[in-house]
């Protein structure tokens, strides 16, 4: 299940130092290769079962998987569920990675 993984290497990721370019690299590429193996599968995960706080932390790689999925769904996807984000300042945040997502998709 998607959210499994997600957390797994969220897990990885939120321990990497912040400095540790690479291990970043690495945790976000993993996040991408998962969140674009199944865009149905992705969108019912952010949907339905993604936390607040999860969707934060993937909001990272959103414009990443636009870019390589152009998938109008999942962009639409994201924004209503940005809207849902209780903390002002992670929502704000994500708003800024969603924008740059938008950017990804055909005009």
């Amino acid at each position: 299940m998607i959210s499994d993984e997600i957390l797994e290497v969220l897990s990885r990721r939120l321990k990497l130092h912040i400095e540790d370019y690479i291990g970043t690299e690495k945790c976000w590429e993993e996040e991408i290769n998962l969140l674009t193996r199944d865009m149905a599968e992705t969108i019912k995960f952010i949907e339905n079962e993604c936390d607040d706080e999860t969707f934060y932390w993937i909001s990272e790689v959103f414009e990443d998987i636009a870019a390589k999925t152009q998938n109008i769904e999942f962009v639409k996807a994201i924004k209503r569920r940005a809207e849902k984000m209780i903390d002002d300042e992670q929502r704000h945040s994500v708003e800024t990675d969603i924008r740059y997502a938008e950017y990804e998709l055909p005009d």
